[in-house]
């Protein structure tokens, strides 16, 4: 079952029994209020018709029926003197039916009259039962009987004994009651019909206006399930529950959207490095293995060819091992957990790789110039692993003798490296792309000791896992300058490199 229809039942349960009680009150109380009338009438009858009944019966009028003081030894209202109304039938406020008689002490009945039909073939009660007699002088007593022959008429009777023990009996039928009350009782139920089909198709209709969002967010719950995952839920007044529904959803979106997009960046990523991955192994295994195949064949003599085969050899084998080498630090770099952060004096790290690459490259001139203070919170490792790449490729992407200079600068919260050289500088246009694994630039700055372009990107993956960013770009003086930023302190949730897909 919907939730509308849910609804809808609820509220009309309510709305049902709420109606019915209100139609059982007004039932009731509109039936108490005609039942005291109708009472009201058979005193009335009682007080009009008993004298009638003693001179239609013969009898002397030797004293009232109804003693001083009783509550009935005054006319009734209207002006009626207890004599039949206009046409010889019934005093003017007693209805059509009314029924009377007189008995005697022994049960006989003395007179009869029925008033306002002009015929014997009426309905009569029954009086057989066992009726309450109101003694001379005490109030009447009114009850409710049923008519001879079980017609379903009924009235209201009273009795009361005279003096001598008479007895007068006036009834009068409850037909114009009943009639009133099976009247209300049919608007009641149409009322109470019209009212609550009003009020279903108008709660159907405004549940439907509630519930609108709730099923645009479900088919766009569909889209979105469907592939379609730049849907987003239609904005709402955030002061409703579907509103802020609405926004909570369009933020779990977004962050799912953004998850999804970063893992297929991911595996693209992924599958790119396997390619290059694959790219940059096969030319030193297909130059390892040729020159072993040579050499098995006997193609290459030995002397100087043999040497010249192993050299070639050796030097493949030792660009595949820098390959794997890079590889698995940048698979490192990207292992949670954090790396182990301590006070690093860049200084004293840069003074000794600049000594490295003084004893790698003796030709060349190495200057260091640094601020004071230049301490950082990182790993010692990865920090002289970043200095030592950034060295080598300055040494490896410029001519021999080329000057390179280190120069370490502090900020508030960052120190900053920059490494100089006097080379041919960088195509500015691909400087980001200097960062990418497996990425070369052109001619002006070849590979020349069979790097495989992996130093930069572990440039960039260690200044990232220290809270800071690595950036390229040519100097006025010409060269290139390539600068890394470092965080002096942790940030409260560095960023975790995970270089593989990244």
């Amino acid at each position: 079952m919907s939730l509308r229809l849910r609804l809808l039942i609820g509220i009309l349960v309510l709305a049902a029994a709420g109606l019915l009680t209100l139609d059982f009150v007004s039932y009731r109380a509109l039936e108490n209020h005609l039942s005291d009338r109708v009472d009201e009438q058979v005193q009335s009858a009682a007080m009009s018709l008993a004298p009638e009944l003693r001179e239609k019966a013969g009898i002397v009028d030797i004293g009232p029926v109804f003693p001083s003081g009783s509550g009935f030894d005054h006319p009734p209202q209207g002006g009626s003197s207890g004599r039949l109304g206009p046409g010889g039938g019934l005093p003017n406020e007693l209805p059509p039916g009314t029924f009377a008689q007189l008995k005697s002490s022994s049960g006989e009945v003395l007179a009869t009259a029925v008033f306002g039909y002009g015929t014997t073939s009426v309905t009569r009660p029954d009086l057989s039962g066992d009726i309450p007699v109101s003694e001379f002088g005490q109030p009447l007593k009114t009850v409710t009987v049923g008519a001879r022959g079980g017609s379903g008429t009924q009235f209201r009777v009273s009795a009361v004994a005279d003096q001598d023990g008479r007895v007068t009996y006036v009834a009068v039928p409850t037909s114009d009651m009943k009639e009133t009350l099976d009247q209300l009782l049919l608007i009641e139920a149409v009322v109470t019909a019209a009212i609550l089909i009003a009020l279903a198709g108008l709660a159907w209709w405004m549940i439907g206006i509630g519930l609108r969002p709730l099923e645009r967010m479900s088919e766009t719950a569909g889209e979105i399930a469907a592939g379609d995952l730049s849907r987003r839920v239609e904005d709402e007044d955030p002061k409703t529950e579907t509103g802020r529904l609405g926004i909570s959803l369009n933020t779990m979106l977004h962050q799912i959207e953004d998850s999804v997009r970063k893992r297929e960046q991911s595996e693209e990523k992924m599958r790119q490095f396997l390619a290059d991955a694959s790219h940059e192994l096969r030319t030193p295994l297909a130059s390892i293995r040729g020159y072993a195949e040579l050499y098995r064949m006997g193609a290459i003599p030995e002397g100087p060819e043999a040497d010249r085969a192993m050299d070639r050899i050796e030097k493949e084998s030792a660009r595949m091992g820098d390959l794997v080498d890079g590889l698995l630090t940048l698979a490192r770099l990207g292992e949670l957990p954090e790396p182990v952060r301590r006070p690093v004096d860049l200084a004293v790290v840069a003074s000794e790789c600049r000594d490295d690459a003084k004893a790698a490259a003796p030709d060349r001139e190495f200057s260091l110039d640094t601020a004071e203070d230049v301490t950082v919170q990182g790993d010692e490792d990865q920090i002289r692993q970043l200095l030592a790449n950034l060295l080598r490729n300055a040494i490896d992407h410029t001519p021999e003798g080329t000057p390179v200079e280190t120069v370490i600068s502090a900020g508030g919260k960052t120190v900053e490296i920059e490494v100089r050289d006097h080379g041919d500088g960088i195509d500015e246009e691909n400087a980001e792309l200097l960062f990418e694994r497996f990425w070369r630039e052109g001619e002006s700055r070849s590979r020349k000791t069979g790097g495989a372009g992996i130093g930069l990107a572990v440039v960039a993956a260690i200044a990232e896992v220290h809270g800071g960013h690595a950036s390229a770009l040519n100097s006025p003086d010409g060269g290139a300058i390539f600068r890394v930023e470092l965080a002096r302190e942790p940030a409260s949730e560095i960023s975790q490199v995970v270089p593989i897909a990244d």
